[in-house]
């Protein structure tokens, strides 16, 4: 059976200038700033920002391109990131769900983008491309934004597998309202 996600939890964009569009979600729509983070130089990402509309760490993550890195070369037959969307995230039901959904992804032989955890909002993660070259997400357990509306600091972005991460001591370290749900319920929503 293929795993189907709870919901379209987050959409990613580029914006050709990330601070005027911060401005805009923040002043115009009402959002607020969980996040930022630099990427590594060696990234076609200078920087990322997180933004939220309620306890979800951010339902809109915004990013800025280096000089150059719009250039039309592929790799993996992919396009690299451009202006626009980046990529579509959908939140899955269990860590089993999402676990279920990598092995459908490569039995159907789709090349996956690849498998972290770590960074703003610290879900485990896969992404992959549907057939048009569009970056897709598939994640559980993000992150939600507490009391004090201050996200909490994030581990450095981590590759992954999920058929051997230890998932156990992940969620002890996640924290008790994730550690509390059973791997194949929902996480974060107690």
């Amino acid at each position: 059976m293929i795993p189907r996600p709870r919901r379209i939890g987050h959409v990613g964009l580029v914006a050709r200038d990330l601070e005027r569009m911060v401005r805009f979600y923040c002043e115009v729509i009402g959002m607020q700033v969980s996040d930022r983070m630099s990427f590594p130089e060696t990234s076609p990402i200078r920087d990322g920002v997180w933004l939220r509309i309620g306890t979800d760490h951010h339902v809109l993550s915004m990013f800025d391109l280096r000089d150059g890195a719009e250039a039309p070369t592929a790799q993996d037959s992919y396009p690299l990131p451009s202006h626009g969307l980046h990529h579509m995230a959908f939140e899955m039901a269990s860590f089993e769900d999402l676990r279920r959904a990598a092995r459908v992804v490569r039995e159907q032989q789709i090349p996956l983008q690849g498998m972290r955890t770590g960074g703003p909002g610290c879900q485990l993660r896969l992404y992959l491309w549907d057939p048009e070259g569009n970056i897709i997400e598939l994640y559980w357990a993000l992150d939600q934004i507490g009391w004090d509306g201050r996200a909490r600091p994030y581990p450095p972005v981590e590759t992954i597998n999920l058929e051997s991460v230890d998932v156990d001591s992940w969620l002890e370290w996640k924290g008790a309202e994730f550690a509390s749900a059973p791997l194949g319920a929902p996480a974060g929503r107690a």
